[in-house]
């Protein structure tokens, strides 16, 4: 529901403050989710996978959540160190705004932690109805906010709303463990080693359209970036729901190679081919209405938007046929090889955007480059996700996911 209300953040800061104001909000936005990609995404990720497997073998998750939670707390001393400067001398941040764009990227950091802990743990739903309430939370000041003409604030509703997620899942989340075994069965390095591994394959391709953003934000005037910044939105809620299901696949995916490794792969094979027939038919239904929706949506100041909306969607699409992939290969032990073919994606995208800038303009050079650094990756990571592998015997004292 937040991902759904950062759709909803966009549409109103482009309707009522203009493109220009939008392509601001949205390439601090896209900073602050790249600088999330360095570790607490991963993070994400690794503690829905570990305290998933810890429960499904009946022993507590406390040991592997604390551990989590100490790296992150140090990646956000790095993110900071980084961002700040970037929004300072790439993306012409003043004070205030540079308050801003820091406490974002703690929250955002918080709130993608936190949700793959509350999936780990099996609390889909308590983690739904917090994801309503911080979305509502959000839209409620982001109307106060525009109504009293606070352009200098337009990034803290959002911020607030991950915030309130991030707090309430770190209040309660070790509780309510004690009838477990306590004994821990996941070594220290085995969290380490998946974080960092996939931390580097989430940054090489769910990093690329946020790159993107910047980088048309750099090269061009900001009524053309916020243009870009409009199809882009236009463009990623389907992404956004992908991205929910395949955290939610995960955990899956890690239950039934502890409970029925020989029949994972099946699965996990009708699993891609639903999700692919459903988002192809999803995508191409929304490239094809593209034009009426960004003139419904944003109005006709945003009418050159819609060819770059439809370029942008064929790219997301393979990033989420990817994702699946990626999910699957994380959890049997072939995270190394998702995050090849990300990095090769990242550094075929970026150079397509780079080629491609002095033959068009930059926006539509940074969607061939999405589209082209995506495709790549999917691919990659689609074939060698079906190829057999003889999986790894699971052992009750510790477990290590890539080996």
């Amino acid at each position: 529901m937040l991902g759904l209300s950062r759709f909803g953040y966009s549409v109103l800061i482009g309707r009522f403050m203009g493109p220009g104001d939008l392509a601001h909000v949205s390439a601090w936005l896209a900073l602050a989710l790249i600088l999330s990609l360095l570790w607490p995404t991963g993070a994400g990720n690794a503690a829905s996978h570990f305290l998933a497997h810890a429960r499904s073998l009946g022993h507590t998750p406390v040991h592997s959540m604390r551990l989590i939670l100490r790296t992150f707390w140090i990646s956000c001393v790095v993110m900071l160190a980084i961002g700040i400067p970037i929004s300072i001398l790439a993306l012409g941040a003043g004070l205030a705004d540079v308050v801003m764009i820091a406490a974002l990227i703690v929250s955002y950091s918080g709130y993608i932690l936190a949700r793959g802990i509350e999936v780990g743990l099996g609390r889909i739903e308590r983690a739904a109805i917090w994801d309503v309430v911080a979305a509502l939370a959000t839209m409620t000041l982001l109307a106060v906010v525009l109504w009293a003409g606070l352009s200098w604030a337009l990034l803290w509703p959002i911020t607030i709303g991950y915030a309130i997620f991030g707090i309430q899942t770190w209040l309660r989340a070790q509780h309510g463990h004690e009838g477990l075994r306590q004994e821990s069965i996941v070594e220290p390095t085995s969290i380490l080693k998946l974080t960092s591994w996939n931390s580097l394959g989430l940054l090489a391709s769910n990093g690329l359209i946020q790159f993107a953003m910047v980088y048309v934000f750099i090269v061009e005037s900001p009524v053309k970036a916020g243009l870009f910044a409009a199809a882009m939105s236009l463009a990623t809620p389907a992404s956004m729901l992908s991205q929910a299901v395949t955290q939610v696949l995960i955990p899956r995916f890690s239950e039934w190679l502890a409970t029925d490794p020989a029949g994972t792969r099946r699965r996990y094979v009708l699993v891609l081919a639903g999700m692919a027939a459903g988002l192809a038919a999803v995508f191409g239904a929304v490239a094809l209405a593209s034009p009426l929706i960004v003139n419904v949506v944003f109005g006709s100041q945003y009418d050159g938007a819609s060819t770059i909306m439809s370029m942008l969607l064929a790219g997301i699409f393979a990033f989420s046929i990817g994702l699946v992939a990626t999910a699957y290969l994380l959890t049997s032990n072939r995270v190394v090889s998702a995050t090849v073919f990300s990095i090769t994606g990242l550094a075929v995208g970026l150079g397509t955007m780079i080629v491609v800038t002095p033959l068009w303009t930059g926006t539509i050079a940074a969607s061939i480059g999405v589209t082209v650094g995506y495709t790549v990756t999917a691919l990659g990571v689609v074939v060698v996700s079906l190829l057999p592998q003889r999986m790894p015997t699971l052992r009750a004292t510790t477990y290590d996911p890539i080996g």
